[in-house]
């Protein structure tokens, strides 16, 4: 059964916390309005420094030979990532000769989840129910159960080993006659399992390891170490989870990748692009053969959809912002609950609309100086829905009858 708890807000309370909300609002606002002017800067930089870095790259034909021609350039090469070295993992022994091994942890928890439900009582108070449930799931970090609000589910919670997570990348990786550095190496995509060849020696380490964490005996017989393809499994039975268990599963970075880089040549090794107007870097790794235009064109692509999300974001915050600074009149209102829901869904419509002008007032600002004919056309959208939003309003007024 769901755990609830209610709490009851009086009218006054409700309106003294709307009256502080409205510095919060404002602080919103402010803050997410130099956001937009951080973001726009950003963003046009970015694609000035893609464009630029663009126009200087250079095709790099032969990677076997290190050219002085190329130095300090701005390359596009194709080749081979390899290495010589075997990278070990320092505490099970997962090995493989390999670009990168990761170690991926998670641990089987009661994880709380909230539910909120608000209803207006008459004379403008407000009553809060909150509703706590709980489930068994993989999480990436344990769950502190010592907080749960349900009596019932509090300290149920304990794990057998915290392991921290951990990703080893080979130091001495060759790109023909050259060097990569390690940001490059990171950037290869590519994880296959991992096979975990445990030794019973190392078995028998983490075996007894979990009973002295259960406060049991070595000399017991169960065995709390499982391993089975790239997973350890620190648990009973790895088929039927249970709070406690931890999963740790091992990837790696094949070997003799091929990959296309772009990259600025220093000696026998690279670095990242760094644009000289403006300070911004840049640098791309793509797996397998990518020519150079299409390398640019996602880092474009990549450009764009970070400044769509950031607007995204930022917009939302305006409107909660501008909401949170209108909703002391509803509050005021909410002694007939009628009354208070219609005129606060009236204002979240208005508090949208004057959201969505106010983000793109200030987006057109910010383009002013590097996108005059954009930044117009923004501007006359904005002021044609702050007059239309200015002329529903009148209209409204007009229709309403005469005593009222």
């Amino acid at each position: 059964m769901a755990y609830q708890e209610v709490n009851r807000t009086s009218y006054g309370k409700n309106v003294g916390n709307s009256f502080r909300g409205i510095l919060t609002g404002l602080l919103m606002v402010i803050i997410a309005t130099v956001l937009i002017f951080w973001n726009e800067n950003r963003a046009i930089k970015t694609y000035k420094a893609i464009g630029r870095a663009q126009e200087a790259c250079v095709e790099m034909p032969d990677i076997n030979t290190i050219s002085p021609d190329f130095e300090g350039k701005t390359i596009h090469a194709i080749g081979v990532a390899s290495t010589n070295e075997k990278l070990t993992d320092d505490i099970f022994g997962v090995s493989a000769n390999a670009l990168c091994i990761k170690r991926q942890v998670e641990y089987y928890q009661w994880v709380e989840h909230t539910k909120t439900t608000t209803k207006e009582k008459f004379g403008g108070a407000t009553e809060e129910t909150t509703t706590y449930t709980y489930s068994k799931e993989w999480v990436s970090s344990p769950q502190a159960s010592a907080d749960f609000k349900d009596p019932n589910y509090q300290n149920r919670n304990f794990i057998y080993q915290r392991i921290d997570e951990k990703e080893i990348v080979a130091e001495n990786v060759n790109f023909g006659a050259y060097k990569l550095p390690s940001f490059i190496v990171k950037s290869i995509n590519g994880n296959e399992a991992a096979e975990v060849m445990m030794d019973e020696d190392t078995r028998l380490q983490w075996n007894n390891a979990v009973k002295a964490q259960l406060g049991l005996s070595e000399n017991l017989a169960t065995n709390y170490v499982n391993v089975k393809d790239n997973v350890v499994y620190l648990g009973p039975n790895m088929n039927m989870p249970d709070v406690g268990d931890v999963r740790i599963t091992f990837t790696y970075v094949p070997n003799d990748q091929q990959i296309s880089i772009i990259a600025n040549v220093t000696g026998n090794t690279f670095t990242q692009y760094v644009d000289a107007k403006n300070g911004k870097t840049i640098s791309s790794v793509a797996k397998g053969a990518v020519p150079a235009e299409q390398m640019f064109e996602t880092l474009k692509k990549n450009n764009k959809m970070l400044t769509w999300a950031i607007r995204l974001i930022l917009l939302i915050l305006i409107i909660a912002g501008f909401r949170m600074i209108f909703r002391v009149v509803p509050t005021l209102l909410k002694v007939l609950p009628f009354l208070g829901k219609g005129v606060g869904a009236i204002l979240g419509f208005v508090c949208t609309i004057i959201g969505i002008a106010w983000t793109l007032v200030f987006t057109a600002i910010a383009w002013v100086s590097v996108r005059p004919v954009l930044a117009i056309a923004i501007l006359v959208v904005a002021i044609a829905l702050i007059v239309w939003l200015v002329m529903r309003s009148k209209k409204q007024k007009e229709t309403l009858p005469a005593d009222a």
